[in-house]
């Protein structure tokens, strides 16, 4: 029994000496930067930078040319728009773990050229109204959360994996046409990462109103 003990001590002192790369990295400052032509991205935060390059604008090493993501999923970022009209810049990548692109890694001690960027990434922003308020032109913003998981590979090698999080503003500029309709013709979008924590969905306020509740009704009963 003793023996048993001292075993399981062990293996939990082993589980407490991971390293912290194995933590979620939160973002609370930086941009991820896409280029939606050339299927490239930067993204940067404190202590790391990712960033894809490839000749001619292209990432050499996407699977099908297809690129990190549907041509569908941009469909509701409305490249001509009316005052109004509802915009979704969420999108994320397809289902399962697939190249990202190839460039150059900064992130936990590891600094390589050519690293092949592997895994998974989702941006999911709050569907927001177009709104000039009269401007010929403006800045659209709207709030995202994001999450993805990235490997380092180079010569069949992980130099690093790992989890990120975050939340933060997209913006894009629009600017009105001649016939009224509002334009967005950048070939870029822009995710700027903030320090403040995502705001709560419904079902998470629930639980913790209907915890909250639990625990003041049971110290009155206890007094």
């Amino acid at each position: 029994m003793r023996r048993k003990v001292l075993v399981l001590l062990i293996l939990a002192f082993a589980i407490s000496l991971r390293p912290a790369s194995a933590e979620p990295l939160r973002v609370s400052s930086g941009v991820f930067l896409l280029d939606i032509e050339g299927d490239l991205f930067t993204f940067n935060g404190p202590g790391f930078a990712l960033t894809t390059i490839g000749p001619d604008g292209r990432s050499p090493v996407q699977p099908d040319g297809l690129g990190i993501y549907s041509s569908k999923e941009f469909a509701a970022r409305c490249g001509f728009c009316a005052e109004g009209a509802l915009l979704d810049w969420s999108f994320r990548t397809t289902e399962g773990e697939q190249l990202l692109g190839r460039g150059n890694a900064v992130l936990d001690g590891v600094n390589a050229a050519n690293v092949d960027f592997v895994g998974s990434m989702r941006f999911d922003a709050v569907p927001t109204p177009l709104s000039s308020g009269g401007a010929l032109e403006f800045d659209f913003v709207a709030p995202f959360s994001f999450e993805a998981m990235i490997r380092g590979v180079q010569g069949g090698e992980e130099l690093f994996a790992r989890q990120f999080i975050g939340s933060g503003l997209v913006s894009a500029h629009y600017e009105r046409g001649e016939d009224g309709l509002f334009v967005n013709d950048d070939d870029t979008e822009f995710y700027e990462f903030t320090a403040a924590e995502p705001v709560p969905e419904p079902g998470t306020l629930l639980l913790l109103g209907s915890g909250l509740a639990a625990a003041t009704l049971r110290r009155r009963r206890r007094a």
